[in-house]
């Protein structure tokens, strides 16, 4: 009995009734794979968020490790120049009571000890004491400019 009712259906109403289950079906994948994409851009854009704060979060902690090793390298570089100013300092007046001392002693201006040749030597001593602390100065300055590039090397390697 359904088929004879099935049979009173043209065929051209078969092939329309196919073709508007197939749109339908075609359709509902569609509106399917519409929902997936909204549904992924929402975790993308909410794992995007979450990623960017993660970001700024590391970056603030790394600038302010970077930070607080800039500080230690300047604390340690000014501790260091101090002690190199206060060492040259030191051997500059070591310098000068050597020169006080030998340009007093009489015995080491020479055999004759005349006054010209204690007034030579006395010269010659001061362009040694002149010589040396700018020799002590030099090495200061070199001392410095080195420790100041291993500063600033320290604190960009974070060390």
């Amino acid at each position: 009995m359904l088929a004879s009712i099935l049979a009173l259906i043209p065929t051209k109403d078969w092939f329309y009734g196919a073709l508007i289950a197939s749109l339908g079906l075609l359709g509902w994948h569609f509106y399917d794979k519409y929902e997936d994409a909204i549904k992924y851009a929402a975790t993308v854009k909410a794992e995007s968020v979450a990623t960017l704060a993660d970001a700024k979060k590391t970056i603030a902690d790394q600038t302010a490790s970077y930070s607080a090793n800039l500080q230690k390298v300047l604390d340690n570089d000014a501790k260091i120049a101090a002690a190199n100013i206060t060492a040259n300092s030191a051997d500059l007046d070591s310098l000068r009571r050597i020169a006080a001392l030998n340009s007093s002693n009489p015995v080491l201006q020479g055999a004759s000890g005349t006054a010209a040749e204690a007034a030579a030597w006395a010269s010659r001593l001061g362009q040694v004491e002149s010589i040396s602390a700018d020799l002590a100065n030099a090495l200061r300055n070199d001392d410095l400019a080195v420790s100041e590039c291993r500063a600033e090397r320290d604190s960009l390697t974070g060390k």
